[in-house]
């Protein structure tokens, strides 16, 4: 984005792309019902938000939902709990992920089998998810969320099952999908302001 703007001066810009172009029209009809509360609570739904665009890497979807989970009343430490989430799941690379009775266990790829960093790298998963800064539903729902946004399937499926040992519903792992979806489109929908600038920069 251009470094002069400020982050609501490109919310406004991208509102102001929707009043113009189907696209953007288009991704907004798709994203608004998705905030409003529902089996999540709007916080929940922002908190879901960060930790998704970490996985992104869209610095506008991190910034813009990390306000608003703000303004909902989310705290920095909660915040923070979200991407460390991500974080975990980031450092697995291809590798595998089972739960027993609500601990991570993972089955190392074969370049970091039986190695320190193998076991600092579990050791810090499970940590970051053994957090009671948020809710232990949350966590899980929030992590199944990010697999989705990974695509990793069989990662999804084990995180999936384990939000619900940890009473998520259903419909509020649907709402968590939903916001992956979303996020995913909105990575790229923030950085057609990329697409704009390079237009008007020639005007």
């Amino acid at each position: 984005m251009s470094g002069h703007r400020t982050h609501d001066d490109e919310a406004r810009l991208v509102g102001a792309l929707e009043r113009l172009h189907a696209g953007p029209k288009a991704f907004r009809a798709l994203s608004a019902p998705v905030w409003r509360a529902g089996a999540l609570s709007e916080k929940d739904k922002h908190l879901v938000a960060i930790a998704i665009a970490q996985i992104t890497r869209c610095a506008f979807c991190i910034e813009h939902h990390a306000a608003l989970a703000r303004k909902c009343g989310a705290t920095e430490a909660e915040a923070l709990a979200v991407s460390y989430l991500s974080a975990a799941l980031e450092s697995l690379g291809a590798a595998t992920l089972a739960v027993t009775n609500g601990a991570l266990s993972i089955d190392d790829e074969a370049g970091l089998r039986n190695t320190r960093v193998a076991k600092a790298r579990l050791e810090f998963a499970q940590t970051v998810f053994a957090t009671h800064v948020i809710d232990n539903a949350l966590v899980w729902l929030t992590a199944a969320a990010v697999a989705y946004a990974q695509s990793n399937e069989a990662r999804r499926v084990v995180l999936h099952e384990q939000a619900l040992v940890a009473h998520a519903t259903t419909e509020a792992l649907d709402e968590a999908y939903a916001i992956a979806v979303v996020l995913r489109a909105g990575a790229v929908y923030a950085h057609t302001l990329h697409v704009v600038d390079a237009f008007r920069e020639r005007e």
